[in-house]
């Protein structure tokens, strides 16, 4: 329980000074949120991803944990 709170203590940190530093950075504000709209969408992609992934690897050791690939739970 520890480390998950040092984790999120971390992260948060890391949110904070991200948005901080955005928000103080020397640039014209369309740029600044160009760049951001273009962040954005490669994060999320990227999330989307990592989760299609998670969601196989999950499905296909449930199917190999159960024997059935073709039969519901």
């Amino acid at each position: 329980m520890k480390h998950t709170k040092t984790i999120c203590a971390f992260f948060t940190g890391a949110a904070i000074g991200a948005a901080l530093g955005v928000l103080y950075a020397p640039e014209k504000g369309e740029d600044l949120r160009s760049k951001i709209a273009d962040l954005k969408s490669d994060y999320l992609g990227s999330l989307k991803d990592k989760v299609n992934e998670f969601i196989g690897k999950t499905s296909d050791s449930t199917n190999s944990d159960t024997g059935n690939t073709n039969q519901p739970v």
